[in-house]
């Protein structure tokens, strides 16, 4: 399980390592922008964030993280940042006016996604919630909306990991 969550950790930090689309998109008030709200989104406490959203006032509404790790861009001028939180980690990358939200792993099930899936659910009841349309591969069944990407890591028919990432063009 650490060898996985080293691995996910690891691939959202080369997230940042790809052509960066910045297009000026950012939220204020909570208020997400059509390209964001077009994908996957995750609610926690009152708080919905999407791929791409301005990350300060995410961060913000969130409150404190438990920990906090930060690690120079490979990509973009600045730093790539994780945030810990109670149940996920929230991970961003360096934009030309801030930073923003690149990825979301969840870390335990304690959370869920906002159509009720969390680790420990069956790879049927993932299907059964997000329909057929999903790659497949190495264990993960990955279903793609606007510019989100939304990967169950199954192992023993049991959800072992949700990631929401970014897709970068």
């Amino acid at each position: 399980m650490k060898k996985i969550l080293f691995t996910l950790i690891l691939i959202t930090l080369l997230v940042g390592c790809s052509k960066n689309n910045n297009n000026g998109n950012t939220i204020e008030n909570n208020t997400q922008t059509a390209e964001n709200t077009a994908g996957y989104q995750f609610d926690y406490q009152g708080v919905t964030m999407s791929m791409n959203d301005n990350a300060a006032a995410i961060v913000d509404a969130l409150g404190e993280p438990m920990d906090y790790f930060e690690a120079p861009s490979c990509a973009f001028q600045g730093l790539d940042k994780i945030y810990y939180y109670s149940g996920f980690d929230l991970s961003t990358y360096p934009g030309t006016d801030g930073d923003y939200i690149s990825a979301i792993e969840f870390t335990d099930d304690s959370v869920s996604t906002k159509e009720g899936i969390f680790i420990g659910n069956t790879r049927d009841e993932v299907i059964k919630t997000y329909g057929n349309d999903y790659t497949e591969e190495s264990g993960s069944l990955t279903y793609t909306k606007g510019k989100t990407k939304l990967t169950f890591l199954i192992e023993n028919n049991a959800v072992t990991s949700i990631n929401y990432e970014f897709i970068t063009d």
